[in-house]
C-alpha cells in the first residue's frame, strides 16, 4: 500500500540562484544545483514572443543545437529538451520565463 510519504532528498528544492538579466541568458549547471538534469553543463536560454503572443522558450547547447523548452507552435520544428535531459527541466523552464522579462 502506498502511504504517500515523500523524501525531501528525492525532490530537491534548489534551483536557479538568479533571475535573468538578459535575453538570451547564459546558464551553467552550478546555477541550478541538484535540479540541473541536462547532459551538458552549460548553454543559453532564450525567449521570443511568437506572432500568437506565446513565449517560445529555447535552450542552446554548447554544440549549437537549439532545443524547445516549451511546446508552442513556434518551437514545433525543434528537438525537445527531453532529448538531453535526465529528469524534470521545470526549474530551467521557470528560469526561461524570467528571460522573457529581462
Amino acid at each position: 500500500t502506498g502511504c504517500g510519504a515523500f523524501h525531501p532528498e528525492d525532490f530537491p528544492t534548489d534551483g536557479p540562484t538568479r533571475t535573468a538579466t538578459s535575453n538570451p541568458a547564459e546558464v551553467e549547471a552550478s546555477d541550478f544545483g541538484h535540479s540541473w538534469n541536462l547532459d551538458v553543463d552549460h548553454g543559453t536560454v532564450a525567449c521570443e514572443m511568437s506572432s500568437d503572443g506565446d513565449p517560445a522558450l529555447t535552450f542552446t547547447a554548447p554544440d549549437g543545437t537549439v532545443y524547445a523548452l516549451n511546446a508552442v507552435e513556434a518551437n514545433h520544428d525543434l528537438p525537445d529538451i527531453g532529448d538531453i535531459a535526465n529528469g524534470s527541466v521545470g526549474p530551467l523552464r521557470s528560469f526561461a520565463f524570467t528571460v522573457c522579462d529581462a
